[in-house]
């Protein structure tokens, strides 16, 4: 499980450093500087994910960066680059907040003791 969320991170530092790259409007190391230290810094943070075994808390991981993909994606196409970092914000909040929805629904089908 730690393999596939170090893998899964480091894509998406990889994608966050090189948006953040361009739009400081760097020219020079886009692949050099980017890459390796979105990589890294994205597979640190998935080896932490990796440790968590609550399921509860895996959902909202998934539901969050499945909603920071989608938003990154819709954010990209209007507004371009600054689009797509505004776009991973609102859908990554989008995600928890469906992951909170879904908290309390599965909360009230529990029975009460």
């Amino acid at each position: 499980m730690m393999a596939f969320w170090m893998l899964l991170a480091a894509a998406a530092g990889i994608k966050t450093m090189q948006s953040i790259w361009h739009l400081f409007g760097v020219a020079a190391g886009d692949v050099a500087i980017a890459v390796p230290v979105g990589g890294v810094v994205g597979a640190v943070a998935g080896a932490f994910l990796g440790l968590i075994s609550n399921p509860r808390l895996l959902v909202l991981l998934m539901a969050v960066f499945a909603g920071s993909a989608a938003g990154a994606v819709a954010g990209r196409l209007p507004w371009e680059e600054i689009g797509e970092i505004g776009g991973q914000i609102a859908g990554g909040l989008v995600g928890g907040i469906a992951w909170a929805t879904w908290l309390l629904i599965e909360r009230r089908k529990e029975p009460r003791l």
